[in-house]
């Protein structure tokens, strides 16, 4: 008899588990679905040597300003591995609101990159192309990672 007890408690237990949520609400009580960011996270393996020097320029010269000026992105982050096992790693890393603003148009970062590079055949060109070759010989290795954040656990 305590066997189909326990039985009968087990079954009811999952059958609760599995029941929708709603069953239990009272009506008028639905919540609302959580609001959710979604963070760009990319990953570069960068060795300390000159070659980075020049690729952490370009990030700072061209990619920082480019995404200070995207109304798409609600914060950008550059990060460099301070601490651990492998200090190659930089991340760089954006949040926006919706899904669609990661690839969104910016015509205020196209603008900034036509005005800011520099003419060709000049010593202030060799120098960008320099910082640019430099980036995306690391870049063309990275990783890109994309994560959906629920704003009900962030911190404002």
């Amino acid at each position: 008899m305590r066997r189909c007890t326990v039985l009968a408690a087990l079954i009811a237990a999952a059958a609760l588990s599995l029941a929708p949520m709603t069953l239990f609400a009272q009506e008028g009580d639905e919540e609302e679905a959580p609001d959710f960011n979604y963070i760009t996270v990319t990953r570069i393996r960068m060795p300390a040597t000159q070659d980075r020097e020049k690729a952490m320029e370009w990030v700072d010269k061209v990619m920082a300003p480019g995404a200070k000026l995207n109304p798409n992105v609600l914060w950008y982050r550059v990060a460099t591995h301070n601490w651990g096992s492998n200090s190659e790693d930089v991340v760089i890393m954006a949040e926006y609101d919706e899904w669609a603003d990661i690839e969104g148009d910016c015509p205020a970062c196209d603008a900034w990159f036509e005005e800011n590079q520099p003419e060709e055949d000049t010593p202030e060109r060799e120098e960008w192309d320099a910082m640019a070759e430099a980036f995306f010989e690391y870049f063309s290795g990275h990783r890109d990672e994309i994560y959906a954040t629920n704003m009900s656990r962030a911190k404002n």
